[in-house]
């Protein structure tokens, strides 16, 4: 049976937005909620402790997630989401977990299904990372990673690496095949996806 006590949610927001217009991203609205919302509620479904990554419009999100708003260090700044999911996974540690569901904040169509999906596969193996796949494209920022990796994750980008994908390749990620349509999956990156 599973714990959920075992891991923790980490809503990742702390981008520049800049093919936004520089808007935060997470806090856009689509379909009647900010974008973070929509993604805060499908982290809650199936993660019992949910942290919110941002560098910006913090008291904005410290609503959203009170008293688990993490900031990059300064020593990370503006090194892309691999410091968010860095910070997600020290706090999964202090907080006695053993891993992190991460997913980024422009994502809004993901579902509590497919968190689930990601969950389930790290249970299988969880001395690795499990990320979503979907139709032949991987989405190294939708899957749950183990607490053990925060040393690797740590000289990764010490080294100046910030690609995620090549991070995740590096620890051997599974990968778990979701078979969503791929609106669950469509990133929302600039102004003209909102309309879809």
């Amino acid at each position: 049976m599973n714990r959920p006590d075992r891991i923790i949610g980490l809503l990742l927001a702390g981008g520049k937005g800049t093919r936004m217009g520089g808007l935060d991203k997470g806090l856009v609205p689509w379909r009647g909620k900010t974008m973070a919302e929509w993604v805060l509620h499908a982290l809650k479904t199936v993660a019992p402790v949910i942290f919110l990554s941002a560098n910006r419009s913090l008291a904005a999100y410290e609503r959203l997630a009170p008293g688990r708003v993490l900031q990059d260090p300064p020593e990370l700044k503006d090194q892309g989401p691999l410091a968010g999911v860095l910070a997600g996974l020290k706090a999964a540690e202090s907080q006695g977990a053993e891993a992190v569901l991460v997913c980024p904040c422009d994502t809004p169509g993901i579902t509590p299904d497919t968190l689930s999906a990601l969950v389930s596969a790290w249970h299988i193996q969880p001395d690795r990372p499990a990320i979503a796949e979907n139709n032949g494209r991987l989405h190294p920022l939708h899957g749950v990673y183990p607490v053990s990796l925060i040393v690797e994750l740590d000289r990764w980008l010490a080294s100046g690496n910030r690609r995620v994908m090549g991070f995740a390749e590096s620890v051997g990620a599974v990968a778990v095949d979701c078979p969503e349509t791929r609106e669950v999956f469509k990133n929302r990156n600039c102004l003209q996806d909102l309309k879809r």
